[in-house]
């Protein structure tokens, strides 16, 4: 079975760091990670959360939580910039 994000992982620098969860940006409005460990920061202008290995800063505005559970977390807003630390 194909499966979108392994077969993303197999084409990616350093995918070691992707194994752990997964990401889908559309567009640059929508954000939607799969594999969170937890909301670090959350304002309009800056959400961060842990992920396995690090953290993930989303930076844009007005920017604002669609969807927070357990495992998964989805932004909306106009996203400037995503950093892994």
């Amino acid at each position: 079975m194909f499966n979108f994000f392994n077969e993303l992982k197999k084409n990616v620098k350093n995918a070691e760091s992707l194994e752990n969860y997964n990401i889908i940006n559309i567009s640059n409005k929508i954000i939607y990670v799969e594999g969170h460990k937890g909301l670090v920061t959350l304002s309009k202008e800056i959400i961060a959360f842990k992920v396995k290995n690090g953290r993930m800063v989303v930076e844009g505005s007005d920017m604002f939580l669609l969807e927070l559970t357990e495992n998964t977390i989805k932004i909306s807003g106009k996203v400037k910039k995503m950093e892994l630390f």
